[in-house]
């Protein structure tokens, strides 16, 4: 039988810290495993775009892929299939475009827990959209936060954030006027944000302060920044959820750092982070997690929304939604 998932479905099942134990897990057990992962595949036709990201993850026993397709003016739809890699059974469809985020935002989550310094009680967050809300929630659901500051670049979009987001959390959040004042002794940054074709970015690692941690999860096209070049240099540990070298031709963060340093490497994937000795040693460093996301990421999480979905009697249910074909 195969479960198809609406997004109105995922919001509602969505559960924020099982998504993070269900992601840490699984990269958990996909380091080593013999997990496949082939590089993104990016098409296009005049203005609409299709981008596949198929996987196989032996840890988690399925096999799969995320397709998304569209316009920007016109809308980008986003979709997860997800198979038993034993039998071959499809087990769910889902609606990825909360999904996305919600997986962005657990991967941060599961890095945060890695290399975020116990005891860190505050957030600074740059952002308020959607991003910015899950990425906040992983954040939380791996730290007791209990003050939050946020940036956005409109007053009514982070004073909104605040109005809403504090009493969903339960912690304090002031909505303030500049990045600079947002993450200034923090013992967390969150950079989530859109500074759009050909715009400044968000962060700068001038404003880096000894024992943070900074998670980073916008830039995820060529044309795209927001990080400066320097937000990589300055860290201790550098970990990313993908290889610098795949990086490069769709973040305009690592192209804009690999141009500078073409030698540059980081501390770490994260998958490795987990399972070796790479990640904070002290309470003083910096620490940076970069994110663009990957299909082990999309199809680890849309398999912990299935299993919610069959516990909870939540989707709809159709006969396998294809059936062999025998040679």
């Amino acid at each position: 039988m195969t479960v198809i998932l609406s997004d109105k479905d995922v919001r509602e099942i969505a559960d924020m810290p099982a998504v993070v134990r269900a992601l840490d897990r699984g990269l958990r057990a996909e380091a080593g495993s013999g997990a496949v992962l082939p590089e993104r595949m990016n098409l296009a036709f005049g203005e609409t775009m299709l981008r596949v990201m198929p996987a196989i993850l032996p840890g988690a026993g399925v096999v799969g892929l995320k397709f998304f397709y569209g316009t920007m003016p016109g809308g980008i739809r986003y979709s997860v299939i997800v198979a038993d890699l034993a039998t071959g059974e499809v087990l769910a469809c889902v609606d990825a475009a909360y999904l996305t985020a919600l997986r962005t935002g657990a991967t941060s989550g599961v890095a945060t827990g890695l290399l975020a310094r116990a005891d860190s009680r505050t957030v600074g967050l740059v952002g308020s959209g959607l991003e910015a809300e899950t990425n906040l929630a992983a954040v939380c659901a791996v730290r007791g936060v209990t003050s939050v500051r946020v940036f956005s670049r409109d007053p009514g979009r982070r004073e909104a954030f605040a109005r809403r987001m504090a009493p969903r959390l339960g912690v304090e959040i002031e909505p303030v006027a500049s990045p600079e004042e947002a993450v200034a002794g923090r013992d967390i940054v969150v950079v989530a944000t859109n500074t759009g074709r050909g715009g400044d970015v968000a962060y700068r690692g001038a404003w880096m302060e000894p024992g943070q941690h900074v998670v980073s999860i916008g830039s995820t096209a060529s044309f795209l920044r927001e990080l400066d070049t320097e937000s990589f240099l300055r860290p201790d540990v550098v970990v990313l959820d993908a290889p610098h070298t795949a990086m490069r031709g769709e973040s305009g963060d690592v192209a804009a750092l690999l141009e500078r340093e073409p030698g540059w490497a980081p501390t770490a994937l994260l998958a490795d982070a987990l399972t070796g000795p790479a990640g904070r040693s002290s309470a003083g460093q910096i620490t940076l997690f970069k994110s663009v996301g990957t299909a082990a990421q999309d199809l680890i999480a849309a398999q912990s929304l299935y299993r919610l979905a069959c516990e909870q009697g939540r989707g709809l249910t159709v006969p396998d939604l294809n059936e062999p074909k025998q040679f």
